[in-house]
C-alpha cells in the first residue's frame, strides 16, 4: 500500500470518528422550535416536542459569591449546592463545564465566551481610545460583520467551539450578547443588528436545532441603538466620530461616560438628564409609550439576532408592575405573535425600594410575572446581585413552588384575555374541560375589584387571583 492511500484511509478514519463524536454530542441535546409564542422542546431520547415554560436563574446569592466569569469552576461548584436540591428552576446561566453542576436543568450558556468574544474584536480595531471609543470601534464592527469579514467570523467560530468543547454534552441552549440593542451593562454604544444575526447564524451552523435568547434592553426607556436609527432618518450614514452636535446646543457630557446623552427614546426624548447619570422624571403613560415603542422597534430590527427575546428592566419594572406587560405587548409587536418572549425579574432586590420588606417585594416580583404571563410570556428568568444577603431570593421561593404547580394551567390553551384597566386577566382551558381565571392587580397603592362571568373579584395591591371556574 502506497503512503497517500495510508494518509488517505487515516484522514478517513479521523473524519468518521469526528463525525461519530459529533453525533454522540448531539444526541445529548435537546432539539428546539418555536410556534405560537412557545419554546417547544424535544427533550433528549423524547419522541414528541412539548411546550417548555422557562423558569430560569443566573446568579445563585447566598450559595456563591464567585462571579462565573473569573472562577467559573469555583461558580459552577458552588451553584450545583443549591440547584441539586432545588426544584424550582428548569434552566440555569453557567459558566460551561463538563460537569453535573446543573443537575439535568437545560444550561443558558455562551455569555462569558461572547463577552471575551467582542472584547477582543474591540481590541483588534484600531482606535483613538477614550471614553467615548466604543461608538468608533463599534461602527468598524457592525460592517465587519456585515460584510463577512473572514478574521471576524473566525473569532466568532473559535469562541463557539471553546465554548462547546468546555460545555460537552451538557444540555443547552445559547444567550450570547446582554442587553445587545443597549451595548451591555455599562457599556458606551449598542452592538449592532448585524452583529447580532451574524452570531446567531454562526452558532446555528453548528447547532442547528438550539436556540439563541436575545435579552434587548437593560434600560427599556431607550437606547444608542434608537439614535442611531433616528439620526440615519435625516443623514446618509453615521460619521466616523460620535455626532455630539446632534445633542444639541450646550449639551453636557458626562466626562465618564460621555455617549450616556445618546441613550434616548425613539422619538428623541432623553433617558438622562442632562450631563448626569440621573434618570429623566416620566409619568407611568409616557414610560408605558416609551416601552412600547421602544420595544417593538428593537425587537423588530434585531429579530435576525434570536429565537426567544426578553429585557431586563428592573427598577422601572419594579416602580409600575404594569410595564411588565408592556413589554410582553412591544416585543411581540415587533416580532410576532409565534416568537416566544422571556422576561428577566429583579431576583434578589437589586433594585428593591429601602421600605420594602422582602416579601412584600416577593410579592411584587409575583404580580410582575404574572402580568407578564398573562400578556403572553412563555418563560420567566431571574437576575441576581451576589452582593446582597438572600432574603428575596429566599422569599421568592413559595412565589415559584405556586408558579410550578401552575404550570399545566399556564400551558393549557387562552380562551380570552383583558389587558387593559387595572386589573388585567386571562382563562384558560385545560385538556379535560376545567377552567381557570387569572387576575393581577395592576395598582401598587389600592384595591381593584374586576367582574367575569357573574362573579366580582377584589384584588389588593400587587394581587394576583386563580379561580377556577
Amino acid at each position: 500500500m502506497s503512503f497517500f492511500p495510508r494518509r488517505a484511509f487515516a484522514l478517513l478514519f479521523a473524519f468518521a470518528v469526528c463525525l461519530w463524536a459529533e453525533s454522540v454530542r448531539q444526541a445529548h441535546l435537546s432539539k428546539w422550535k418555536t410556534q405560537q409564542g412557545w419554546a417547544l422542546r424535544k427533550a433528549p431520547g423524547a419522541s414528541r416536542y412539548e411546550k417548555f415554560f422557562a423558569v430560569g436563574v443566573w446568579n445563585i446569592p447566598g450559595y456563591t459569591k464567585d462571579a462565573m466569569e473569573n472562577a467559573p469552576q469555583v461558580y459552577r461548584s458552588g451553584a450545583a449546592a443549591y440547584l441539586q436540591h432545588s426544584p424550582l428552576y428548569n434552566m440555569v446561566y453557567l459558566s460551561p463545564g463538563a460537569d453535573d453542576a446543573a443537575a439535568g436543568r437545560v444550561e443558558v450558556t455562551g455569555s462569558i465566551a461572547f463577552y471575551e468574544c467582542l472584547k477582543a474584536c474591540q481590541q483588534a480595531v484600531p482606535s483613538a481610545g477614550g471614553t467615548d471609543a466604543d461608538y468608533a470601534v463599534r461602527q468598524q464592527l457592525r460592517l465587519q460583520a456585515q460584510e463577512g469579514e473572514a478574521s471576524f467570523l473566525q473569532r466568532l467560530d473559535d469562541a463557539i467551539d471553546r465554548n462547546i468543547r468546555a460545555i460537552g454534552t451538557n444540555d443547552h441552549i445559547w444567550a450570547p450578547v446582554d442587553e445587545i440593542a443597549g451595548g451591555g451593562a455599562g457599556s458606551g454604544w449598542c452592538w449592532s443588528p448585524e452583529v447580532g444575526r451574524r452570531i446567531r447564524q454562526r452558532i446555528r451552523r453548528r447547532e442547528p436545532h438550539t436556540l439563541v435568547y436575545t435579552d434587548l434592553l437593560g434600560i427599556s426607556r431607550g437606547s444608542s441603538y434608537l439614535f442611531e436609527r433616528r439620526y440615519l432618518q435625516s443623514h446618509a450614514a453615521l460619521p466616523s466620530e460620535p455626532p455630539y452636535d446632534a445633542l444639541g446646543e450646550g449639551a453636557r457630557r458626562l466626562p465618564q461616560r460621555p455617549l450616556l446623552g445618546f441613550v434616548q427614546a425613539y422619538d428623541g426624548s432623553p433617558v438622562y438628564v442632562n450631563g448626569t447619570a440621573d434618570y429623566v422624571s416620566y409619568d407611568l403613560p409616557t414610560l408605558k409609550r416609551f416601552f412600547y415603542e421602544n420595544l417593538r422597534i428593537c425587537a423588530r430590527d434585531y429579530r435576525a439576532c434570536g429565537d426567544v427575546f426578553g429585557i431586563n428592566s428592573f427598577i422601572d419594572c419594579n416602580t409600575y408592575p404594569v410595564l411588565a406587560g408592556v413589554v410582553v405587548d412591544g416585543i411581540r409587536s415587533g416580532v410576532g405573535p409565534d416568537v416566544p418572549v422571556w422576561i428577566f425579574f429583579d431576583g434578589n432586590g437589586y433594585a428593591r425600594p429601602a421600605h420594602q420588606s422582602p416579601e412584600a417585594f416577593a410579592g411584587n416580583l409575583k404580580c410582575q410575572m404574572y402580568i407578564s404571563i398573562i400578556h403572553g410570556a412563555t418563560g420567566i428568568l431571574f437576575w441576581n446581585d451576589r452582593s446582597l444577603s438572600p432574603e428575596v431570593f429566599q422569599a421568592l421561593e413559595p412565589v415559584l413552588t405556586e408558579l410550578k404547580d401552575r404550570e399545566p394551567i399556564i400551558k393549557a390553551g387562552t380562551l380570552e384575555q383583558h389587558l387593559e384597566g387595572d386589573v388585567h386577566y386571562m382563562v384558560k382551558r385545560l385538556s379535560d374541560g376545567r377552567t381557570y381565571f387569572v387576575a393581577a392587580n395592576t395598582l401598587t397603592d389600592k384595591e381593584a375589584t374586576c367582574s367575569y362571568n357573574g362573579q366580582v373579584h377584589r384584588l389588593p395591591p400587587y394581587g394576583v387571583a386563580w379561580v377556577q371556574l
